[in-house]
């Protein structure tokens, strides 16, 4: 299948895509729609190792932050989440 990539993507995944279609190719598809600079986002990911199907993300310049699991990611929306929402307060 010379024109897919296969890559792991997680513990229980598989990613098979066209080859060139990675998440930077999302990413990079939303700033287009939304008009959000790279710098503006925040993409929080579990494999953002050089071999891991979020690593792209990173060549794009998108900040980003690594969790273990969705546990982790669910934890870290909630403490940003309130954090916004003590702002808004004050």
């Amino acid at each position: 299948m010379p024109d897919l990539e296969v890559r792991a993507g997680g513990s229980t995944s598989i990613d098979i895509t066209r080859r060139g279609i990675d998440k930077a190719y999302g990413i990079a598809k939303l700033a287009g729609h939304t008009g959000f600079a790279f710098d503006e986002m925040l993409f929080i990911g579990d494999r953002l190792d050089p071999a891991g199907n979020d690593f792209p993300v990173i060549r794009l310049g998108v900040p980003t932050i690594a969790v273990n699991d969705w546990h982790e990611t669910a934890d870290y929306l909630e403490d940003l989440l309130g954090v916004w929402e003590e702002a808004a307060v004050l």
